[in-house]
Formats: C-alpha cells, structure tokens, sequence
C-alpha cells in the first residue's frame, strides 16, 4: 500500500526499533500506521496499524519486543492510554475473518473497539464514575454483543466496579 503525501494528516516519532526510528503516520481518514525498519530490511514498512494510536503501540510492542516508545506529543497517544485485547469472546469466524475487539483506557474513560483488518467498525463508549463502568447510548452490531458484554465483564473486573448501562 503507497500512501501520498496528501493523504497523510500528521507524523510523530513513535520511537526506535534496532537503532531505526519508527514513525506515526495518521492519514486524513483518522487510520493510524507505524513506519519503520526492522532488522534486516533496507526500506521502510508499515509495521503496525489501527483506529488508534494506543492500538497500534500496543500491537508495535507485541509484534517487535525491542521497540522502544518515544514520548508522544499527541494526547491520544500518551503513555496513560492503556489497551487490551479482548478478542478471545469473538466467535472463531469473527476472529478469523480478521475482526478484534480492544478496550483504550484513558483515565476513567474506557473506548471499547471492535475492528476488522485493524480498521474500526463500532466504537463504545463509557467511563468509570460511582463504582461502576457506565455505558450511554450503545450501537453495535448483532454478532458483536456477545464479545462487547465479555469484554465488558473482563474489563469492569479489572477495575473493581460494577456494570451500569443508562437508558435517555
């Protein structure tokens, strides 16, 4: 995939891979990508991808176990977002046809993402207040519920806190 100049919104330093630097491309459509060299390669590569660049850290530092971050201006993508991985409630066709399912923790704010080729597809939202992990308005996929709830019960545990969904 060959990205142009003007498709790209900002680039940061992510940080080092075996002595390369490894950049943040976000494109203007909001996907995010790491750029760099691993070891043995001459030219740059997409390294990691994803809807956020927590995600994308996230799968950098499993994929590439000697990156080393570089503090980030960008608050997104700030060392207090932490990220997990709770594909493992998808079925074995959602999971295999590409699909993931990722809570970003920023503070009390918990993003719960469900994505597919590391592009998001449904975004939750809730937060932490009053003891409980408290969901808003929830629109999601059919298919996705029974992962968005297990993810919920893994995270809310987590936490220490109790499940609130508030109906308007």
């Amino acid at each position: 995939m060959q990205l142009t100049p003007n498709e790209i919104d900002t680039i940061e330093d992510a940080g080092m891979l075996d002595g390369n630097p490894v950049k943040l491309l976000r494109t203007k459509g909001g996907f995010f990508m790491a750029i760099g060299k691993p070891r043995g390669r001459y030219k740059d590569e997409a390294l990691a991808a994803g809807s956020h660049p927590a995600i994308v850290r996230y799968n950098l530092e499993r994929a590439y176990p000697s990156f080393q971050p570089a503090m980030m201006k960008s608050e997104l993508a700030s060392e207090n977002s932490k990220v997990e991985k709770h594909s493992h409630f998808l079925s074995d066709s959602l999971r295999k046809s590409g699909h993931d399912v990722y809570s970003v923790q920023t503070g009390d704010k918990i993003e719960f993402q469900v994505t597919k080729q590391n592009v998001k597809i449904h975004s939750v939202d809730s937060h932490v207040g009053d003891g409980c992990l408290i969901f808003g308005k929830m629109q999601i996929g059919k298919e996705f519920t029974r992962a968005l709830a297990g993810a919920t019960a893994e995270k809310a545990m987590q936490c220490g806190v109790n499940i609130k969904i508030k109906s308007k």
